[in-house]
């Protein structure tokens, strides 16, 4: 028996432990998208409702506007650029996990029928190939796209009510505020797609 014979029961082994260890890695990554998301809608609605009574009762209201919405703009950017960072991570450790798959299924002739190679074009959150494939875009469907979607919506809506506040007629200032949440949200999305194909490439 030959060292490579000899290491080879090794290799199986750590083989199973970095399946597990990018299975863990996964399921935290997605706990945390989850919870960075809830934090962030969280935030969002309570500010919302507040400015709500407080509109109802009292003229401080437009002094908590202007204190609490970049607040929340800013909690939601903050919140957009770390889910794109984790949907990375979780790719990457896919990929890892299809690498080890990709192992199992040529160590005996019937292993494939159990551990099916990925297309090369399929989804970026498709495990094994289902006949979803990629397509131009596709990144834009996550947890940071909704975010970076409700957050921009937030900032032309705030930019909107101050400058309606300084004076302008309101259809300008919803004009203005349209303006820059579809300015902002398009430059949210190529920018998580740009770290996407920098990070992941293209298939």
């Amino acid at each position: 028996m030959n060292e490579e014979d000899d290491g080879r029961p090794a290799f199986e082994a750590a083989l199973g432990y970095e399946y597990f260890a990018l299975q863990g890695l996964r399921s935290s990554s997605i706990a945390e998208a989850g919870t960075r998301a809830s934090l962030y809608f969280t935030t969002l609605t309570g500010t919302v409702l507040a400015l709500g009574f407080l509109a109802g009762n009292t003229d401080a209201v437009r002094w908590v506007a202007y204190a609490s919405l970049p607040i929340v703009v800013l909690l939601g950017l903050l919140s957009f650029l770390r889910l794109v960072e984790i949907s990375i991570e979780d790719v990457l450790a896919l990929r890892g996990i299809n690498k080890i798959r990709a192992h199992y299924g040529g160590l005996v002739p019937e292993a494939i029928e159990y551990f099916p190679p990925p297309g090369r074009a399929q989804a970026i959150n498709v495990m094994v190939d289902t006949g979803s494939h990629r397509g131009r875009g596709r990144s834009g469907l996550t947890i940071a796209s909704s975010v970076a979607v409700v957050n921009t919506l937030v900032c032309g809506a705030s930019v909107a009510f101050a400058v309606a506040d300084w004076g302008l007629p309101p259809l300008g200032g919803a004009a203005i505020g349209g303006a820059v949440a579809g300015v902002l949200c398009w430059l949210l999305l190529r920018y998580q797609d740009h770290r996407f194909r920098a990070a992941v490439g293209e298939d």
